[in-house]
């Protein structure tokens, strides 16, 4: 599983919403991609969280799964409103975001004083992409047997794949199965 490529210091939302949807591995054999507390404070501190990866327990671990089948059954709901219902419930007893001094200056988040303010987080992030640029951009991965989920920010709307791992892998199976025919 890897993770989305981030420049040094930036903090995508949305690209932590994906990262966790895709901590299940669905290749042969289907296994956890958040086996512990080490792989949460790794996933948390890629995406610029260090100070709550620094307060994770092993308890947060089964929070933070059950969080990841809502956020990976999003991508799998028939249509936009059905998806926006289902992330909308997500935020239910989520408490209210707050403005909060950043090193760029003001932003409305979390405290991000332990991982439940990843539900917040992910949920809203996700709304806003359907927001911005609508839930047809919301994909699992055709490189089958690989169900991993992406929303494509492709200015063309091209993305098909997951992640590049997969986009090579599938790429290689069809130059074999050329060279098997010549």
């Amino acid at each position: 599983m890897p993770l989305t490529e981030l420049a040094a210091g930036e903090r995508d939302d949305l690209a932590l919403a994906v990262d966790l949807a895709n901590t299940w591995e669905t290749l042969d054999p289907p296994n956890e991609r958040l086996p512990g507390l080490d792989t949460l404070r790794r996933i948390l501190v890629h995406h610029g969280r260090a100070s709550a990866a620094a307060v994770a327990t092993e308890d947060d671990v089964t929070g933070v799964r059950a969080l990841r089948d809502a956020l990976r059954e999003t991508f799998f709901l028939g249509d936009e409103a059905t998806a926006v219902a289902h992330l909308n419930a997500l935020l239910e007893g989520v408490p209210a975001p707050r403005l909060l001094r950043d090193r760029d200056g003001w932003r409305f988040g979390w405290e991000e004083t332990d991982p439940a303010f990843l539900a917040g987080t992910t949920s809203m992030a996700m709304l806003g992409a359907i927001h911005g640029y609508g839930f047809a951009r919301f994909g699992v991965c055709v490189g089958a047997p690989c169900t991993g989920v992406y929303v494509d920010r492709s200015r063309n709307h091209s993305r098909r794949y997951c992640c590049w791992l997969c986009a090579d892998r599938v790429t290689q199976a069809a130059a074999r199965a050329r060279r098997r025919k010549s």
